[in-house]
């Protein structure tokens, strides 16, 4: 894939906790992206081939640590080259971090954040009312591997309906639909679950846009 730069761009003042959280929501969210960004290398071997493949499988999706973990290990199968390296580091007002990663993917997730900066708060109403309808239809605490034979239709059309209003509030492009159903074998829970799990990662970066405390740009030269 593809090398470049990304500029985190930096206005206002910042608290370290704030620039930590930073560097981990950006490097989870650039994680995920990656993972569905439909890249393929040529091998042999199908586990090479598919090499996200177990750590989509592994996870129940029922929250907390099994969705910390998973994030873990979607960056720990990246290739290291095309990991954020971090090139330079200003701050001043404005300064930027400077990082050297994979084009594609940092594009795919400038445009997903922006998206979310532009309709903040109908994102943050329809994640809310998301979330309320989970806990009442009791599908938060439900295993994603049996969730398929126990939804009723009722619920299942409230997990595709939701499914799509944060494809849409979040503008995934379809290239992630596509990778997104095909690694959760279609299980449409399992995908509700990873996409407000993104959601919430996405959200904060929105936030700092919204803040003007940051801007994410990208430039494809390497």
């Amino acid at each position: 894939m593809e090398l470049g730069h990304t500029f985190l761009k930096l206005d206002k003042d910042w608290e370290m906790q704030e620039l930590a959280d930073l560097a981990k929501l950006y490097t989870q969210c650039y994680s995920l992206v990656y993972s569905l960004s439909g890249d393929r290398i040529e091998s042999d071997d199908q586990r090479v081939v598919d090499w996200f493949h177990g750590v989509y499988a592994k996870y129940p999706w029922r929250g907390g640590y099994s969705a910390v973990n998973f994030y873990h290990s979607l960056y720990a199968r990246i290739p290291s080259e095309q990991r954020p390296q971090i090139v330079e580091i200003r701050y001043a007002s404005p300064g930027h971090i400077k990082l050297k990663e994979a084009v594609l993917v940092a594009g795919l997730l400038a445009c997903i954040v922006t998206a979310v900066t532009t309709s903040f708060d109908q994102a943050h109403e329809s994640y809310n009312k998301i979330q309320t309808g989970m806990s009442e239809r009791k599908l938060r605490k439900l295993e994603v591997e049996l969730a398929e034979l126990q939804l009723d239709q009722e619920r299942l059309r409230f997990v595709q309906e939701a499914k799509q209003q944060l494809i849409d509030q979040m503008q995934i492009p379809q290239v992630m639909q596509d990778e997104l159903t095909r690694r959760s074998s279609g299980n449409d829970l399992m995908q509700l679950k990873i996409l407000m799990s993104f959601y919430r990662r996405v959200q904060p970066l929105a936030e700092l846009e919204l803040r003007e405390m940051l801007q994410v740009e990208t430039d494809g030269d390497d």
